[in-house]
Protein backbone atom coordinates (compact mmCIF):
# COMPACT_ATOMS: atom_id res chain seq x y z
CA UNK A 1 0.00 0.00 0.00
CA UNK A 2 2.79 2.40 0.89
CA UNK A 3 4.51 1.80 -2.47
CA UNK A 4 1.28 2.60 -4.31
CA UNK A 5 0.85 5.75 -2.22
CA UNK A 6 4.41 6.82 -3.01
CA UNK A 7 3.89 6.11 -6.70
CA UNK A 8 0.74 8.23 -6.81
CA UNK A 9 2.53 11.07 -5.01
CA UNK A 10 5.51 11.00 -7.37
CA UNK A 11 3.24 10.84 -10.41
CA UNK A 12 1.19 13.82 -9.19
CA UNK A 13 4.24 15.94 -8.46
CA UNK A 14 5.71 14.96 -11.84
CA UNK A 15 2.57 16.23 -13.54
CA UNK A 16 2.81 19.46 -11.57
CA UNK A 17 6.29 19.99 -12.95
CA UNK A 18 4.92 19.75 -16.46
CA UNK A 19 2.55 22.59 -15.66
CA UNK A 20 5.33 24.76 -14.26
CA UNK A 21 8.78 25.70 -15.48
CA UNK A 22 10.81 22.65 -14.57
CA UNK A 23 11.98 22.07 -11.03
CA UNK A 24 13.45 25.57 -10.70
CA UNK A 25 10.16 27.03 -9.53
CA UNK A 26 9.31 25.78 -6.06
CA UNK A 27 8.63 28.86 -3.96
CA UNK A 28 7.38 28.53 -0.38
CA UNK A 29 5.46 31.06 1.73
CA UNK A 30 4.07 30.94 5.25
CA UNK A 31 2.61 33.18 7.94
CA UNK A 32 4.30 33.21 11.32
CA UNK A 33 2.89 34.87 14.43
CA UNK A 34 5.48 34.78 17.18
CA UNK A 35 5.02 36.97 20.20
CA UNK A 36 3.79 40.33 18.96
CA UNK A 37 5.25 39.84 15.49
CA UNK A 38 2.96 39.11 12.55
CA UNK A 39 5.18 38.01 9.69
CA UNK A 40 5.06 36.50 6.22
CA UNK A 41 8.14 34.52 5.17
CA UNK A 42 9.00 33.52 1.63
CA UNK A 43 11.64 31.70 -0.42
CA UNK A 44 11.85 32.77 -4.06
CA UNK A 45 13.09 29.92 -6.21
CA UNK A 46 13.96 31.03 -9.72
CA UNK A 47 16.66 30.78 -12.38
CA UNK A 48 17.23 34.55 -12.62
CA UNK A 49 18.63 36.74 -9.84
CA UNK A 50 18.19 40.04 -11.70
CA UNK A 51 15.64 42.27 -10.00
CA UNK A 52 15.04 45.42 -8.01
CA UNK A 53 13.08 46.75 -5.08
CA UNK A 54 10.73 49.64 -5.84
CA UNK A 55 9.15 52.35 -3.70
CA UNK A 56 5.69 53.16 -5.07
CA UNK A 57 3.71 56.27 -4.10
CA UNK A 58 0.05 56.82 -3.34
CA UNK A 59 -1.90 59.22 -5.56
CA UNK A 60 -0.49 57.82 -8.82
CA UNK A 61 -2.88 56.97 -11.67
CA UNK A 62 -2.12 53.74 -13.53
CA UNK A 63 -3.76 51.51 -16.10
CA UNK A 64 -3.68 47.95 -17.39
CA UNK A 65 -0.35 46.94 -18.89
CA UNK A 66 -1.56 43.74 -20.62
CA UNK A 67 -0.83 44.29 -24.35
CA UNK A 68 -3.72 42.06 -25.48
CA UNK A 69 -6.34 43.62 -23.18
CA UNK A 70 -9.56 44.71 -24.87
CA UNK A 71 -11.06 46.08 -21.65
CA UNK A 72 -8.67 48.05 -19.49
CA UNK A 73 -8.93 49.36 -15.95
CA UNK A 74 -7.54 52.63 -14.62
CA UNK A 75 -7.00 53.36 -10.94
CA UNK A 76 -5.29 55.80 -8.60
CA UNK A 77 -3.20 54.32 -5.80
CA UNK A 78 -4.57 54.82 -2.27
CA UNK A 79 -1.53 53.33 -0.55
CA UNK A 80 2.21 53.47 -1.01
CA UNK A 81 4.18 50.24 -1.11
CA UNK A 82 7.59 48.63 -1.34
CA UNK A 83 7.67 45.83 -3.88
CA UNK A 84 9.99 43.17 -5.24
CA UNK A 85 10.17 43.40 -9.01
CA UNK A 86 11.48 40.75 -11.38
CA UNK A 87 9.75 42.16 -14.48
CA UNK A 88 9.55 45.97 -14.65
CA UNK A 89 8.43 48.98 -12.61
CA UNK A 90 4.76 48.48 -11.72
CA UNK A 91 4.88 44.68 -12.08
CA UNK A 92 5.89 43.12 -8.73
CA UNK A 93 6.10 39.54 -7.51
CA UNK A 94 5.73 40.43 -3.83
CA UNK A 95 5.81 43.24 -1.33
CA UNK A 96 4.08 45.14 1.47
CA UNK A 97 2.06 48.36 1.44
CA UNK A 98 1.89 51.03 4.11
CA UNK A 99 -1.41 49.60 5.41
CA UNK A 100 0.39 46.36 6.28
CA UNK A 101 -0.94 44.26 3.41
CA UNK A 102 1.53 41.60 2.20
CA UNK A 103 1.12 39.55 -0.96
CA UNK A 104 3.54 37.04 -2.40
CA UNK A 105 3.19 35.24 -5.72
CA UNK A 106 4.35 31.81 -6.76
CA UNK A 107 3.71 29.39 -9.60
CA UNK A 108 1.02 26.77 -8.91
CA UNK A 109 0.09 23.36 -10.21
CA UNK A 110 -2.85 23.11 -12.62
CA UNK A 111 -4.48 26.53 -12.87
CA UNK A 112 -7.19 27.94 -15.09
CA UNK A 113 -7.98 31.65 -15.20
CA UNK A 114 -11.51 32.94 -15.95
CA UNK A 115 -12.99 32.89 -19.43
CA UNK A 116 -13.56 36.32 -21.06
CA UNK A 117 -16.42 38.32 -19.60
CA UNK A 118 -17.39 41.97 -19.04
CA UNK A 119 -14.73 42.70 -16.40
CA UNK A 120 -11.63 44.72 -17.36
CA UNK A 121 -8.43 42.68 -17.66
CA UNK A 122 -5.16 42.67 -15.78
CA UNK A 123 -2.21 40.28 -16.00
CA UNK A 124 -1.28 37.92 -13.17
CA UNK A 125 1.72 39.99 -12.01
CA UNK A 126 0.29 43.50 -12.26
CA UNK A 127 -2.62 42.07 -10.24
CA UNK A 128 -0.36 42.36 -7.18
CA UNK A 129 0.34 46.05 -7.76
CA UNK A 130 -3.39 46.73 -8.12
CA UNK A 131 -3.95 45.11 -4.72
CA UNK A 132 -1.09 47.00 -3.05
CA UNK A 133 -2.44 50.26 -4.47
CA UNK A 134 -6.07 49.73 -3.48
CA UNK A 135 -6.41 47.32 -0.55
CA UNK A 136 -5.59 47.24 3.15
CA UNK A 137 -7.04 43.86 4.15
CA UNK A 138 -7.43 40.30 2.93
CA UNK A 139 -11.19 40.81 2.60
CA UNK A 140 -10.70 43.83 0.33
CA UNK A 141 -8.37 41.81 -1.93
CA UNK A 142 -10.96 39.06 -2.29
CA UNK A 143 -13.67 41.59 -3.15
CA UNK A 144 -11.69 42.89 -6.16
CA UNK A 145 -12.53 39.72 -8.07
CA UNK A 146 -15.83 41.32 -9.05
CA UNK A 147 -14.01 44.35 -10.47
CA UNK A 148 -11.33 42.84 -12.70
CA UNK A 149 -10.48 39.62 -14.54
CA UNK A 150 -7.04 38.12 -14.19
CA UNK A 151 -5.31 36.97 -17.40
CA UNK A 152 -2.09 34.98 -17.73
CA UNK A 153 0.65 36.82 -19.62
CA UNK A 154 3.98 35.86 -18.06
CA UNK A 155 2.68 32.53 -16.72
CA UNK A 156 0.22 31.38 -14.08
CA UNK A 157 0.34 32.40 -10.44
CA UNK A 158 -1.30 31.85 -7.11
CA UNK A 159 -0.98 34.07 -4.07
CA UNK A 160 -0.45 34.19 -0.33
CA UNK A 161 -2.06 37.26 1.30
CA UNK A 162 -1.81 38.56 4.88
CA UNK A 163 -2.87 41.80 6.58
CA UNK A 164 -2.03 43.77 9.73
CA UNK A 165 -4.73 41.94 11.70
CA UNK A 166 -2.96 38.62 11.16
CA UNK A 167 -5.60 37.32 8.77
CA UNK A 168 -4.04 35.33 5.95
CA UNK A 169 -5.37 33.51 2.90
CA UNK A 170 -4.36 31.59 -0.18
CA UNK A 171 -5.87 32.64 -3.51
CA UNK A 172 -5.93 30.36 -6.54
CA UNK A 173 -7.84 30.15 -9.81
CA UNK A 174 -9.29 26.71 -10.44
CA UNK A 175 -11.73 25.94 -13.27
CA UNK A 176 -11.97 29.65 -14.01
CA UNK A 177 -13.01 30.64 -10.47
CA UNK A 178 -11.19 32.36 -7.63
CA UNK A 179 -10.72 29.83 -4.81
CA UNK A 180 -9.88 31.27 -1.39
CA UNK A 181 -8.78 29.50 1.79
CA UNK A 182 -8.81 31.64 4.93
CA UNK A 183 -5.95 30.37 7.10
CA UNK A 184 -7.50 30.68 10.55
CA UNK A 185 -9.19 28.25 12.96
CA UNK A 186 -6.54 25.59 12.53
CA UNK A 187 -5.95 25.89 8.79
CA UNK A 188 -2.27 25.53 7.95
CA UNK A 189 -0.77 28.96 7.02
CA UNK A 190 1.66 27.59 4.44
CA UNK A 191 1.61 27.67 0.64
CA UNK A 192 3.98 26.07 -1.85
CA UNK A 193 3.59 25.24 -5.55
CA UNK A 194 0.87 22.64 -5.17
CA UNK A 195 -2.82 23.44 -4.88
CA UNK A 196 -3.67 24.17 -1.26
CA UNK A 197 -6.43 21.54 -0.97
CA UNK A 198 -4.11 18.81 -2.21
CA UNK A 199 -1.34 19.84 0.22
CA UNK A 200 -3.57 19.82 3.31
CA UNK A 201 -4.99 16.44 2.31
CA UNK A 202 -1.54 14.91 1.82
CA UNK A 203 -0.11 16.27 5.08
CA UNK A 204 -2.60 14.20 7.07
CA UNK A 205 -0.44 11.16 6.32
CA UNK A 206 2.44 12.53 8.38
CA UNK A 207 3.39 12.53 12.04
CA UNK A 208 2.13 15.57 13.85
CA UNK A 209 -0.80 15.95 11.47
CA UNK A 210 -2.74 12.76 12.16
CA UNK A 211 -0.65 10.25 10.23
CA UNK A 212 2.22 7.86 10.85
CA UNK A 213 4.67 8.62 8.03
CA UNK A 214 7.79 10.69 8.67
CA UNK A 215 8.01 14.04 6.90
CA UNK A 216 10.41 13.88 3.99
CA UNK A 217 13.59 15.92 3.65
CA UNK A 218 13.54 16.42 -0.12
CA UNK A 219 13.07 19.68 -2.04
CA UNK A 220 9.62 18.66 -3.33
CA UNK A 221 6.83 21.17 -2.81
CA UNK A 222 4.97 18.76 -0.54
CA UNK A 223 7.97 18.07 1.69
CA UNK A 224 8.65 21.81 1.96
CA UNK A 225 5.00 22.39 2.83
CA UNK A 226 5.09 19.74 5.56
CA UNK A 227 8.39 20.84 7.10
CA UNK A 228 7.31 24.48 7.16
CA UNK A 229 3.93 23.57 8.67
CA UNK A 230 5.64 21.48 11.34
CA UNK A 231 7.98 24.29 12.32
CA UNK A 232 5.27 26.96 12.25
CA UNK A 233 3.03 25.03 14.64
CA UNK A 234 5.97 24.65 17.03
CA UNK A 235 6.92 28.35 16.98
CA UNK A 236 5.55 29.02 20.46
CA UNK A 237 7.74 26.23 21.89
CA UNK A 238 10.97 28.09 21.15
CA UNK A 239 11.40 31.41 22.93
CA UNK A 240 15.20 31.39 22.85
CA UNK A 241 15.35 32.78 19.31
CA UNK A 242 13.96 36.04 17.90
CA UNK A 243 10.95 35.98 15.63
CA UNK A 244 13.02 37.12 12.63
CA UNK A 245 15.75 34.55 13.23
CA UNK A 246 13.15 31.80 13.66
CA UNK A 247 11.55 32.78 10.35
CA UNK A 248 14.89 32.67 8.54
CA UNK A 249 15.67 29.35 10.22
CA UNK A 250 12.54 27.80 8.71
CA UNK A 251 13.31 29.35 5.30
CA UNK A 252 16.80 27.84 5.43
CA UNK A 253 15.32 24.44 6.29
CA UNK A 254 13.07 24.45 3.21
CA UNK A 255 15.51 26.14 0.82
CA UNK A 256 16.98 24.38 -2.20
CA UNK A 257 19.58 24.94 -4.91
CA UNK A 258 17.23 27.22 -6.85
CA UNK A 259 16.45 29.49 -3.88
CA UNK A 260 17.69 32.94 -4.94
CA UNK A 261 16.05 35.11 -2.26
CA UNK A 262 14.59 34.70 1.24
CA UNK A 263 12.20 37.40 2.50
CA UNK A 264 10.53 38.21 5.80
CA UNK A 265 7.79 40.83 5.92
CA UNK A 266 7.46 42.02 9.50
CA UNK A 267 3.96 43.47 9.25
CA UNK A 268 3.86 44.59 12.87
CA UNK A 269 6.90 46.82 12.44
CA UNK A 270 6.44 47.53 8.69
CA UNK A 271 9.93 46.23 7.95
CA UNK A 272 11.18 43.92 5.19
CA UNK A 273 14.19 41.68 5.81
CA UNK A 274 15.92 39.65 3.13
CA UNK A 275 18.90 37.53 2.17
CA UNK A 276 20.21 36.48 -1.24
CA UNK A 277 22.33 33.54 -2.37
CA UNK A 278 24.89 36.14 -3.40
CA UNK A 279 24.94 37.75 0.06
CA UNK A 280 23.66 35.77 3.04
CA UNK A 281 23.91 38.68 5.48
CA UNK A 282 20.53 40.14 6.43
CA UNK A 283 19.39 43.40 4.84
CA UNK A 284 16.39 45.42 5.96
CA UNK A 285 14.05 48.09 4.62
CA UNK A 286 11.82 50.15 6.91
CA UNK A 287 8.71 51.56 5.27
CA UNK A 288 8.80 54.47 7.74
CA UNK A 289 11.98 55.75 6.05
CA UNK A 290 10.17 56.59 2.80
CA UNK A 291 7.85 59.33 1.56
CA UNK A 292 4.82 57.70 -0.06
CA UNK A 293 3.10 60.95 -1.00
CA UNK A 294 2.50 61.61 -4.68
CA UNK A 295 5.04 64.43 -4.43
CA UNK A 296 7.70 61.81 -3.88
CA UNK A 297 9.39 59.81 -6.61
CA UNK A 298 9.52 56.15 -7.53
CA UNK A 299 12.77 54.89 -6.04
CA UNK A 300 14.68 51.75 -7.01
CA UNK A 301 17.42 49.62 -5.50
CA UNK A 302 19.18 46.63 -7.05
CA UNK A 303 18.28 43.54 -5.00
CA UNK A 304 21.88 42.31 -5.25
CA UNK A 305 23.41 44.98 -3.06
CA UNK A 306 26.47 44.14 -0.99
CA UNK A 307 25.39 46.51 1.77
CA UNK A 308 24.38 45.00 5.12
CA UNK A 309 21.65 46.10 7.50
CA UNK A 310 19.46 49.06 6.59
CA UNK A 311 19.75 49.66 2.83
CA UNK A 312 17.64 52.85 2.68
CA UNK A 313 20.63 54.73 1.28
CA UNK A 314 20.78 52.41 -1.73
CA UNK A 315 17.51 53.72 -3.21
CA UNK A 316 17.81 56.24 -6.01
CA UNK A 317 15.13 57.82 -8.23
CA UNK A 318 13.61 55.89 -11.11
CA UNK A 319 14.74 56.73 -14.61
CA UNK A 320 13.64 55.24 -17.91
CA UNK A 321 17.23 54.20 -18.53
CA UNK A 322 17.39 52.23 -15.27
CA UNK A 323 14.13 50.45 -16.05
CA UNK A 324 15.44 49.66 -19.53
CA UNK A 325 18.64 48.24 -18.07
CA UNK A 326 16.79 45.98 -15.62
CA UNK A 327 14.22 44.81 -18.18
CA UNK A 328 16.90 44.09 -20.78
CA UNK A 329 18.94 41.98 -18.36
CA UNK A 330 15.83 40.17 -17.09
CA UNK A 331 14.59 39.32 -20.60
CA UNK A 332 18.08 38.20 -21.65
CA UNK A 333 18.14 35.76 -18.74
CA UNK A 334 14.61 34.53 -19.48
CA UNK A 335 15.38 33.83 -23.12
CA UNK A 336 18.65 32.10 -22.28
CA UNK A 337 16.64 29.74 -20.07
CA UNK A 338 13.82 29.17 -22.57
CA UNK A 339 11.27 31.18 -20.60
CA UNK A 340 8.85 33.81 -21.92
CA UNK A 341 9.00 32.62 -25.53
CA UNK A 342 5.67 34.29 -26.33
CA UNK A 343 6.89 37.71 -25.18
CA UNK A 344 7.82 39.71 -28.28
CA UNK A 345 10.33 42.54 -28.65
CA UNK A 346 7.34 44.88 -28.90
CA UNK A 347 6.07 43.56 -25.55
CA UNK A 348 9.51 44.14 -24.03
CA UNK A 349 9.50 47.76 -25.18
CA UNK A 350 6.06 48.21 -23.59
CA UNK A 351 7.48 46.82 -20.32
CA UNK A 352 10.27 49.37 -20.50
CA UNK A 353 7.95 52.28 -21.32
CA UNK A 354 5.09 51.36 -18.96
CA UNK A 355 6.20 53.59 -16.01
CA UNK A 356 6.09 56.58 -18.36
CA UNK A 357 2.30 56.12 -18.62
CA UNK A 358 1.81 56.71 -14.89
CA UNK A 359 0.75 60.17 -13.78
CA UNK A 360 0.68 62.00 -10.46
CA UNK A 361 -2.50 63.65 -9.22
Amino acid sequence: MKSHSLLRRLLFEGLLILFSYGNAIACSTFALIKGKNIMVCNNDDWFCNVGFIAVNQRGITKQTFLPSATKRIEWTSKYGSITLNFNFVGSPSGGMNEAGLVIDESWPGPCQYPYPDDRPEIDEIQWLQYQFDNCATVDEVIQTDSKLRIVGFFGKSHYFVCDKNGKSATIEWINGKMVVHILTNGNIPVFTNNNYDWSVTEIKKYEGFGGTEQIGNTSSSLDCFCRAANRVQKSSDNNSISAIDYGFDILENISQKSTEFSWIYDITNRTIYYKTTWSRETKLIKLSNFDFSSKGSIFMSDILTAKLGDITGNFTPYTLERNRDFVTRIITSWRANGFGKSITDADVEKMIQYPETMRSN
